[in-house]
């Protein structure tokens, strides 16, 4: 991304993605979280959860390959790109996107207040 370069609505800079997919790439169990405000994205989360199996902790997760990484792009940057305000959710389960949860919120104005 320039420095300057104005981002259209729900774009998602090619920096930021590459530093969702690897940490998709490290998360063997949890979730990965896109929080959008005015259709931009403004924060992204990383929830872990640590599985003990047989009284250890599972192996790293498996790296993704182009190809997959590439599709897996594609829907995340599709599911992301309608959404105005709210939360884009890639629920992982055993080193792989098991998941893609998105809740869109709505601002309303003109009411008691100024939005939500």
């Amino acid at each position: 991304m320039q420095t300057g370069t104005k981002l259209a609505p729900g774009e998602i800079p090619t920096p930021v993605m590459d530093e969702i997919l690897q940490l998709l790439q490290a998360t063997c169990y949890g979730q990965i979280v896109l929080v959008a405000q005015d259709h931009r994205l403004i924060q992204v989360e990383r929830h872990e959860k640590f599985r003990i199996v047989n009284g250890q902790l599972p192996q790293q997760a498996n790296p993704l390959h182009a190809p997959e990484a590439l599709e897996l792009e594609g829907r995340i940057r599709s599911s992301f790109a309608a959404l105005a305000y709210g939360q884009l959710t890639l629920v992982v389960k055993d080193g792989a996107v098991a998941q893609i949860e998105r809740v869109a919120r709505e601002r309303f104005t003109g009411l008691d207040g100024e939005g939500i």
